[in-house]
């Protein structure tokens, strides 16, 4: 096996990196209010409780990244000089701030996962058959996430993350949220390429579905990879898994709210292009007179003058003289 990274070391590039990705978070957070102030007149429901969910996931975010904050001060200031130093301090399992800090974690995960379950129902049309699974992913991965939380406060000190009696359960864990995630996006992915192929022949326009599948699967790629890499990193027993598993609590609220903007965007985008098209075609109109509300119409009237022709051949001048 290859050399360990020093976990005082993991620790604190950990926690960096949770904070790196927390600021693109934030940005992405403010655009989504942004966005939601914006676009409220043409919400429904559903965007609605999406942006309610969207605030749910940045308050877990600044909750974790804050126990994050209190436990790297604790120790490598307060108890730098406890025996084994700040790593003993950090590693341990029991304490009340670390079972709260990965029970965040395993909400964000579960909320996520939840969210995109929804989502695919919502684009499946309101079907139950193809959320079937997912549904019980969810079961699944709520009873392994808490129970590993549940286990921490009997865990002996110096127990380590990678102990017999969590690898099992935290290896569960992880394979649920890999496989939930990819199953969700690619019935999502699925659902929009095929109502995009099957209505190509009928559409008059050059609008289709395929950037929205490309929002999808662009959003959803990034905390894909995260999650199968920090798969592997744990059951490889590799402390490097410390790096990714502090900063997927952000990087799920990150997703979300990637696909939430990149869309509302796309509806802001279209509803500007047929306001344009309302007012273009409203100009090129001709104006007419109405009387209150009627409008008055031109009426074309023909005139035609028949003339009646005699057999007798004479001109109207010898009618006259005969006269």
């Amino acid at each position: 096996m290859a050399e360990q990274l020093p976990l005082d070391q993991v620790f604190l590039v950990s926690m960096w990196t949770e904070a790196l990705v927390f600021g693109f978070l934030f940005c992405l957070f403010l655009a989504s209010v942004y966005v939601n102030l914006t676009l409220r007149r043409h919400q429904d429901g559903h965007s609605r409780i999406m942006f309610y969910v969207g605030v749910v996931m940045f308050l877990i975010a600044v909750v974790h990244l804050s126990l994050n904050c209190f436990r790297m001060i604790q120790g490598y200031v307060i108890h730098a000089n406890i025996p084994g130093g700040p790593v003993a301090w950090i590693s341990a399992l029991s304490p009340w701030h670390h079972v709260m800090k990965d029970t965040l974690y395993a909400t964000q995960e579960i909320l996520g996962d939840a969210v995109a379950v929804y989502r695919t129902y919502v684009i499946w049309g309101r079907d139950w058959r193809p959320v079937a699974l997912p549904c019980l992913l969810i079961i699944a991965g709520a009873v392994t996430g808490y129970s590993v939380c549940g286990l921490y406060p009997s865990e002996v000190t110096g127990a380590s993350i990678f102990d017999p009696r969590l690898l099992a359960w935290i290896t569960a864990f992880y394979a649920v949220s890999f496989t939930q995630s990819l199953l969700t996006t690619g019935l999502m992915a699925f659902r929009i390429w095929n109502a995009d192929r099957r209505t190509a022949k009928y559409r008059t326009t050059k609008g289709n579905l395929l950037p929205v599948l490309r929002i999808l699967i662009e959003s959803a790629a990034m905390q894909l990879a995260v999650e199968f890499v920090l798969l592997i990193l744990y059951v490889a027993n590799v402390n490097a898994q410390y790096i990714l598993l502090e900063l997927v609590t952000p990087l799920v609220a990150i997703t979300f709210n990637a696909i939430t903007i990149r869309i509302a965007l796309r509806q802001q985008e279209g509803l500007g292009l047929s306001h344009s098209s309302q007012q273009q075609q409203h100009a090129t109109e001709p104006q007419v007179a109405t009387i209150g509300s009627i409008p008055m119409r031109t009426i074309a009237i023909n005139i035609q003058k028949d003339y009646e022709a005699h057999n007798d051949g004479r001109s109207e001048s010898d009618y006259m003289e005969h006269k």
